[in-house]
């Protein structure tokens, strides 16, 4: 079993509080070294804000990134009532959610902010079926992941499945909401956004907005970032455009009004800007 494995079988049962508790302990020594990937977030952060994070918000991103990666290793161990109890959204959101789900079909376009995996699960557990896109891991890593999102109610597909918009279209017309990381470009296909301040150019992944496209289906941005020992869950309005370019740069919108809200729960530790 490689590091990671080992990681995983051990994260996975570290009960949430007591992960908690080691992810703001281990934050603030942390946060006193110089890490690149820490040092390419606040790079990230200060172009996307204008302001340098100090001390304070590098704690805070330790913290949650912490949180997050013992959140996901463990969630297939969670009851339905502590995935309940720690998702915070609002009934309006809720009800935007299922009208769009009730009609013309929903596709969720998310930043890597706070604990995407946990709104997954959140869905998953309201009676929403989640379908999802995930990178192919090495060592039997990705059937290990696909296998315990499975367990809680959500459907993987690994990024190099054969036919995959075509198998996503027909999951959005079967009621399911898509559910696809949209703030990080991991081949040579995306597409180069305005960031709404600065200028700055952010490289994204359309996969979100072309299957809106294709389907009909509504776009909306949904965000996380984490609150004490809660998450809170925010779903945008519809994003709409006539082009491709045009909903790409209301999905980005999203992703920056976010952002500007709660840089620490950004986890981008890259340098993400052109």
């Amino acid at each position: 079993m490689g590091l990671t494995g080992v990681a995983w079988a051990v994260g996975g049962r570290i009960p949430r509080r007591v992960g908690d508790g080691l992810a703001r302990v281990l934050s603030a020594p942390l946060a006193l070294l110089p890490l690149p990937g820490v040092e390419a977030w606040a790079d990230t952060v200060a172009t996307a804000t204008g302001r340098r994070p100090g001390l304070r918000r590098r704690r805070r991103l330790l913290e949650n990134w912490l949180r997050n990666t013992l959140w996901s290793l463990s969630l297939e161990r969670w009851s339905d009532a502590d995935v309940l109890a720690v998702a915070d959204i609002p009934d309006v959101d809720v009800v935007g959610l299922r009208e769009s789900l009730a009609g013309p079909g929903l596709v969720l376009a998310l930043p890597h902010m706070g604990s995407w995996d946990l709104a997954g699960a959140w869905c998953a557990r309201v009676g929403i079926k989640v379908v999802s896109v995930a990178e192919r891991l090495p060592d039997g890593l990705f059937e290990r992941f696909r296998d315990a999102r499975a367990a809680m109610g959500m459907d993987i597909y690994a990024v190099d499945q054969p036919d995959l918009m075509r198998l996503l279209a027909r999951d959005v017309a079967d009621r399911r909401v898509v559910c696809l990381l949209s703030d990080r470009d991991l081949s040579s296909r995306g597409v180069a956004v305005a960031w709404p301040r600065g200028g700055a150019r952010l490289s994204v992944p359309a996969g979100a907005a072309l299957l809106a496209r294709r389907t009909g289906a509504d776009l909306r941005v949904v965000s996380t970032r984490f609150d004490g020992a809660r998450l809170r869950i925010r779903v945008s309005a519809p994003v709409r455009g006539d082009t491709l370019e045009a909903v790409l740069t209301g999905m980005v919108a999203g992703f920056a009004a976010a952002v500007e809200d709660s840089p620490e729960d950004w986890l981008m530790l890259r340098r993400a800007f052109a």
